[in-house]
């Protein structure tokens, strides 16, 4: 929960005037500020949702309907974030059923992955992010609008890093995973990643074979740096 209404709009301000061409470029604010964003940032900008019911429009107090994502013209969707899955408690089986309602009313979908600390620490982090991923895409087989982010849990405001070589080598995995199920497509999905992000580690990290991307954190509540990442991309 981040940004006031005005502080939304000057944010919008400052990055309308950065020109880039070679990356593809997404904002995912408070659904509050969705609509406001939606007139008032470049069209070459894109909005996401940070979160959607897998439920239909309804007495479902609180929640975000796909409907009303595309009622504003929001045509993607972040779920599992990290912070949903250990905050608000929501498993592999919620992601799922989330993940198949956003594909299923043509929302393209950021699915992310992560492992836990402890998980990382008793070297069980591959078999935790596989087992993730095929239970949140068990019973999709269009991945053609899918998006994966691989967010290590452990390197997310502890005061560790993920080299960009651990990575980048999980990133690899996660391809793998989608190749020994889905096939070649796998060689088509962007996977992202995201884990402390800054403008001093974005280039690096964007530089890696099987990284398409990054999801930014706190580094993009400051427009400059959240440009600089932008810039980092563009220079590649």
């Amino acid at each position: 929960m981040n940004k006031t209404s005005y502080e939304v709009l000057e944010f919008a301000k400052e990055i309308n005037e950065f020109e880039f061409n070679k990356v593809d470029v997404l904002i995912a604010p408070s659904f509050v500020s969705l609509e406001s964003l939606r007139k008032n940032l470049k069209d070459e900008i894109k909005l996401a949702g940070q979160n959607v019911s897998e439920f239909d429009d309804g007495a479902f107090t609180g929640e975000i309907s796909t409907t009303m994502l595309k009622d504003i013209g929001v045509e993607d969707v972040i779920i599992g974030h990290s912070e949903r899955r250990e905050k608000f408690s929501e498993s592999d089986e919620i992601i799922n059923a989330k993940v198949k309602k956003a594909l299923a009313d043509d929302l393209s979908v950021i699915l992310c992955l992560g492992e836990s600390l402890e998980v990382k620490e008793e070297g069980k982090e591959i078999d935790f992010v596989r087992d993730e991923l095929l239970k949140s895409l068990d019973g999709v087989d269009d991945l053609e609008n899918l998006t994966i982010a691989y967010e290590p849990i452990w390197a997310i405001g502890t005061g560790k890093t993920c080299s960009s070589e651990d990575a980048e080598n999980m990133c690899k995995e996660i391809r793998n995973i989608i190749n020994e199920k889905y096939g070649e497509i796998s060689q088509q999905i962007r996977i992202l990643y995201g884990g402390s992000v800054k403008p001093s580690n974005a280039g690096e990290i964007l530089s890696k074979e099987n990284i398409d991307g990054v999801l930014v954190g706190g580094a993009s509540l400051k427009a400059s740096d959240f440009i600089e990442i932008i810039k980092a991309g563009e220079n590649l």
